[in-house]
């Protein structure tokens, strides 16, 4: 009897996750057959550019950004905090060689100084850097990113021929061959988890309820009508706060078709705890549950298994607990699938196990978040509420 409901329980959640991975490469096939249409003629934009602190190859990441080929008007602005900050000189550099080269576009640094309190050091260097935006598109694009010459492109096209759409944001990929354990749970999570499900649950026009912040660009109008950057006083998540804001107002998120690289390596186990930490924070204040609820599946069947399989051990049921542990290898399988199709780098074998750990420690994290509901992101530490929103200073009556 024990034999015969094991059984049926492993096919069941076996079925399942066929379906689930089935569906999840067909839709990420159809990618490439969503491209945009050009518009007759190309919007000027401003991208911005938040900076704090040294990211992984930073000086060719800064480069990279300001050749965009972008075929129409674009200026970049570099904000940072102050003149002290280490990647301040990788920045004028960058633009020093840019100029020197006859590259086209305009580019400066702008000086944001410390945020204020109740406000995130990125969302205040956003705030400054859209007032200085000239453009009729104004776009966010992260520091550890390394854009191409058709991203941007890509993004404007998408947003501008869409009359419906406020803003749109680029898919990522970290291609970065892993050097750590930490790395690869980086692109598992990054890869599978996060671009790979946003292409399962895209909905017509390839939209969603939400933003990534990797690069997004907003519409000046739509920017506008929602009260700017400034709306999101208070958040500690700026792209999905701003992405739901955008739907409210009536118009639609949309995710390009040409892939942005996110430059990371080198990390650690506990630097992809820290990493971890932080994106299931960012996730608990913008990710709605109609996003998260494949993850949740996901999780059951990874808990359910492991479970299943650890207890017929442990009753000397060992020839039955090969059911469900087939089951828990592959729901790590199906993510290192979905990692490679995404295009991330191989994984080498000695680091494999990695692809099983993100729901694993996601038990230990979330004890330390509601123990210690505190974040430290580039140099500033966070303290945070129920909702993931900061909260107010200490003494503070607000």
């Amino acid at each position: 009897m024990i034999g015969l409901l094991v059984a049926a329980g492993c096919s069941a959640m076996l079925a399942q996750l066929a379906v689930a991975h089935s569906r999840a490469v067909r839709r990420f096939r159809q990618r490439g057959s969503r491209a945009p249409e050009r518009p007759s003629d190309y919007p000027s934009v401003t991208v911005i550019r938040p900076v704090k602190g040294m990211d992984v190859e930073q000086e060719a990441n800064f480069r990279a950004a300001l050749e965009t080929g972008y075929p129409g008007e674009v200026e970049t602005v570099f904000v940072l905090e102050d003149e002290r900050d280490p990647a301040y000189p990788l920045v004028r550099g960058a633009i020093d060689v840019h100029e020197r080269g006859g590259g086209r576009g305009g580019a400066r640094i702008v000086l944001a100084g410390a945020p204020p309190a109740g406000r995130t050091g990125k969302i205040n260097n956003m705030i400054v850097g859209e007032g200085e935006a000239n453009g009729e598109v104004i776009v966010f694009g992260d520091s550890d990113t390394r854009p191409d010459e058709v991203v941007l492109t890509n993004l404007v096209e998408h947003l501008w021929t869409d009359p419906s759409a406020g803003a749109a944001f680029a898919p990522v990929v970290n291609p970065s061959r892993a050097r750590s354990a930490g790395d690869v749970g980086y692109a598992i999570i990054l890869n599978a988890y996060l671009v790979a499900g946003m292409e399962t649950e895209l909905g017509p026009g390839r939209a969603l309820p939400f933003l990534m912040g990797q690069m997004m660009a907003f519409r000046r109008t739509a920017l506008e009508e929602i009260g700017g950057v400034a709306c999101a006083e208070g958040q500690l998540v700026d792209d999905m706060f701003l992405g739901a804001r955008i739907l409210e107002a009536g118009y639609r998120n949309v995710m390009g078709t040409h892939a942005l690289a996110v430059i990371n390596y080198g990390l650690g186990f506990g630097g992809f705890l820290k990493l971890w930490r932080r994106w299931l924070f960012c996730g608990r204040g913008g990710i709605p549950v109609s996003f998260a609820r494949p993850f949740i599946v996901r999780a059951v069947s990874y808990f359910l298994s492991l479970g299943l399989c650890i207890g017929l051990l442990l009753t000397g049921h060992a020839g039955l607990a090969a059911l469900p542990g087939l089951v828990w290898i592959l729901e790590g399988l199906h993510y290192v699938r979905l990692h490679r199709l995404v295009g991330g780098a191989a994984i080498p074998l000695r680091y494999i196990w990695m692809a099983w750990m993100p729901y694993l420690t996601t038990i230990p994290i979330g004890l330390s978040m509601w123990l210690r509901p505190e974040l430290d992101w580039r140099g500033h530490t966070y303290r945070l509420d129920a909702a993931a929103r900061l909260r107010p200073p200490t003494g503070s009556s607000g």
